[in-house]
Formats: C-alpha cells, sequence, structure tokens
C-alpha cells in the first residue's frame, strides 16, 4: 500500500463526520473529541482520538512541537502514562499520525466546498474561504505540517502525494475552464497559486507579519483578495459571480 493509501486507511478509521456545509466542524480537535464520542466507536479508536485531541489543543494553546511531553499529553486527555504507548511508540511518531490525519481533514474540507458550477468565482471563493478558516481555526497544526513537511520522512512523501492529488483537481478545473482537455498542461500553474495561497496565510497567520495585521480578523477581504488572485492567475481574468 502507497503512504497515502497508509494514511487513507488511518482516517477511514476515523469514521470522522462530513457536517452539511452550513454545519461544518472547523476545528480538528473537536472533530476528534466528537468523533471520540460518537455512538458505535470502538474504545481502542476511542483512545486514540483523545490522545490526539490532547495533542492538537496543546498545539492550539500555542505549545511548540519540541517543547511538548508526554506526560503533558496523557493527563490533559485523563489517561494513564502507560497508555500512551499502547497506541504510538514515542510523541514524534503520534505528532505525524496527528498531521498526516489533519491533512486529509483539511482536504476532506475543501473537497466539500460546492458552492456554484465548478470553475466560478463563487467555486473558487467557497473554497478559499474554507481554506482560510480551516487553516486560521488549526493554526499550531498548520505550523506542525508546514515544519513536517519540510522534513525527508514518510510523512513528507504522503503529504506530496496528497498534495499532487489535489493540485490535479485544482488543474483540471482550470482546463475545464479553458476549455480543453490537457489538464496536465496547468499543474505548474495549479501549484504555483496552492504555493502563493500557502504562503500570504503563513504570513497572516502563522509569522503574524505586522504588514498584514489589518487583515487579521476580516476572513472576507482575506477570501476576495485570494479569489481575485487564483481567478487571474488561472483564468486570466475574473468570472462573473455564479458564472
Amino acid at each position: 500500500m502507497s503512504q497515502y493509501g497508509q494514511m487513507t486507511a488511518m482516517t477511514d478509521s476515523m469514521d470522522l463526520p462530513r457536517p452539511a456545509a452550513e454545519n461544518v466542524q472547523l476545528s480538528f480537535m473537536q472533530a476528534l473529541l466528537e468523533t471520540a464520542e460518537a455512538p458505535g466507536i470502538r474504545k481502542i479508536q476511542r483512545t486514540r482520538l483523545r490522545l490526539l485531541a490532547s495533542i492538537a489543543k496543546k498545539l492550539s494553546d500555542g505549545a511548540e512541537q519540541a517543547d511538548l511531553r508526554v506526560a503533558d499529553v496523557v493527563a490533559a486527555a485523563g489517561l494513564a502514562h502507560g497508555t500512551f504507548y499502547r497506541y504510538f511508540p514515542d510523541l514524534r511518531s503520534a505528532i505525524e499520525a496527528l498531521v498526516g490525519d489533519y491533512a486529509i481533514f483539511l482536504y476532506q474540507q475543501l473537497a466539500n466546498s460546492r458552492a456554484g458550477v465548478s470553475g466560478s468565482r463563487d467555486r473558487v471563493r467557497d473554497a478559499t474561504m474554507t481554506y482560510i478558516r480551516v487553516f486560521k481555526t488549526n493554526a499550531g497544526l498548520m505550523r506542525c505540517l508546514n515544519s513536517l513537511r519540510r522534513e525527508d520522512t514518510a510523512f513528507r512523501k504522503a503529504f506530496l502525494e496528497l498534495s499532487r492529488g489535489w493540485n490535479t483537481r485544482m488543474a483540471s478545473a482550470i482546463a475545464r475552464r479553458r476549455g480543453t482537455t490537457s489538464a496536465e498542461d496547468f499543474l505548474p500553474i495549479a501549484y504555483a497559486l496552492g504555493g502563493m495561497i500557502d504562503e500570504f496565510l503563513t504570513q497572516l497567520y502563522l509569522r503574524q507579519d505586522p504588514a498584514l495585521s489589518h487583515l487579521v480578523n476580516d476572513e472576507e477581504a482575506v477570501a476576495d483578495l485570494l479569489t481575485e488572485l487564483w481567478c487571474l492567475g488561472a483564468y486570466g481574468r475574473l468570472p462573473s459571480e455564479g458564472g
């Protein structure tokens, strides 16, 4: 099985809910906890989810990856110290598992963005707004994801495969909008535009660049800006709303 297949299988075992668009759970920590309390979840799954949610909580509270300790994780989860090692060999493995699950959760939220027809400004803006909100809500996890994907690990290989899948989907959408079936030609554009959005949100929410401070609490303005840039880069023009 490929690394991506392993990540997908792991996520399938979590049985994360896919709520309606108007009731989307943006916090991955809360999604883990809600799944842990869902009817029919086996104890082994519930405990694993609680451990991962505890790590996610520490990261969302501002803890650095290097400062995390197993003792703090299990204490926050209300579990015995030895329980942790029944699920993970060490804290690094648990963090990689958490961020791997989160990466797929993130792409699931994007895939569920369905406003407007494919390739329309409404569809682009809906997906962009979803990404902004999930990124901002899970800033601690995004910081870990950005760190891990730069390292030569199994996670990086899995993430690159997942990323290629998403960018291939975006390239296909661009190709359809431009009236061609040659999606492969637009793959570099999809990567470039995705990278632009990632870097902008990193500067805004993770590095907290003072030059962008006026946008921190204005998600609508950020979504409008990034949607306009994405459409111009992908289509060479701004499609009308709904079209």
